[in-house]
């Protein structure tokens, strides 16, 4: 594993390393995600501070996103001024050499916050870096920040003390420079540069390949050993899952990928499929005519319904809100998930503070 400087850690990485000190950026251009991201940013800082112009350029979705997010911190500033201009945001941290970028703060009463898109993540090592700069600029022993989920439309706060923060950036940064520190797998796993060689990594795959440790003859004898206990049961599933994601989906693609070039693989080939008859506007227009078909008869032809983001980008194209006594949910479904398995950890969150988010 490629060792890790100070010079590398910044603000950003904080909550990676918190969950492993062993991860290290992926090389490469941002994807899409990280590309959205950066653009419902610029869009929720500009429209803060008056201008429009990015958060009307979002498509619907995004910015009815954003547009919550504003609401939120319009609501959060109380009697302050929201600053949201990103030559106003940097936040210099004491012991780390990058400068961090937040996206809206409020001095006045005493908080800062960052815009979060995508899946719920724990960013509150990143926000212990923003707490602290700011009370070591304004000489405050206390400060608040929050995580704006706005895609999720939640927030997550803190409060802060001076020491609180400092110890949360010191003990990450230490385990993080520490070569003995050891990996742990983890939502960010993927984005490692160290992903293919990790023993974190590499073991539970070997293990889920292995399926057991001594040899079997029969099916009914592997299932007996894999589900003997809970404990076992739970382990193949794990290392099955691992195996499956990181061997068994890459080696399916290259398969495919030498079929499709005209490559010949003993028991394996490329069949076509033919697609669905459909009939589009024009079809459905021409019988609508004819009959003077009720838009009734067409929309329940069509199912009778439409998905919701469908639906929401469909009515504000045409300038309309829905009403919330429309929207309708679907029955609920049970699902098998995995979830991380808790690390001990000598570090702990800060006490969230709760705040009102409607």
């Amino acid at each position: 594993m490629n060792p890790l400087t100070l010079q590398d850690i910044r603000p950003s990485l904080l909550p990676k390393l918190w969950e492993c000190p062993k991860y290290r950026p992926k090389p490469g251009p941002a994807g899409p995600a990280a590309e959205r991201g950066t653009r419902m940013d610029e869009a929720f800082r500009f429209a803060v501070m008056g201008d429009s112009s990015k958060l009307e350029a979002l498509p619907p979705e995004d910015g009815a996103n954003v547009q919550w997010a504003i609401d939120l911190v319009e609501r959060y500033k109380c009697n302050g001024t929201l600053e949201a201009r990103e030559e106003y945001l940097a936040m210099p941290v004491p012991g780390l050499p990058h400068v961090g970028t937040a996206d809206i703060l409020c001095d006045r009463t005493g908080w800062v916050g960052d815009l979060k898109t995508g899946q719920l993540r724990n960013y509150f090592p990143q926000m212990a870096a923003y707490a602290l700069s700011c009370m070591v600029r304004t000489f405050e022993q206390n400060w608040a920040t929050h995580i704006i989920y706005c895609d999720q439309r939640k927030v997550l706060s803190y409060n802060w003390t001076l020491e609180q923060a400092q110890k949360t950036i010191d003990t990450i940064k230490d385990a993080a420079l520490d070569p003995n520190s050891q990996p742990h797998a983890c939502d960010y796993c993927t984005w490692c540069a160290n992903y293919a060689t990790c023993p974190a990594v590499v073991r539970p795959i070997e293990e889920g390949l292995a399926v057991i440790d001594v040899p079997k003859t029969s099916v009914p004898e592997i299932l007996e050993r894999v589900m003997a206990t809970p404990e076992t049961l739970a382990q193949f599933a794990s290392q099955w899952k691992a195996v499956e994601k990181a061997v068994a989906e890459p080696a399916l693609d290259e398969l495919r990928r030498l079929l499709e070039e005209g490559g010949e693989v003993d028991g394996w080939k490329i069949t076509e499929v033919n697609g669905r008859e459909y009939f589009d506007v024009e079809a459905i227009l021409h019988v609508a005519r004819e009959t003077n078909a009720p838009v009734e008869s067409i929309i329940l032809a069509m199912g009778g319904k439409m998905s919701g983001k469908s639906y929401r980008e469909w009515a504000a194209a045409l300038g309309r809100e829905p009403l919330p006594s429309h929207s309708r949910t679907g029955s609920a479904s049970k699902q098998l998930r995995q979830v991380k398995t808790k690390q001990p950890k000598q570090l702990k969150e800060p006490i969230q503070i709760k705040l009102l988010t409607n």
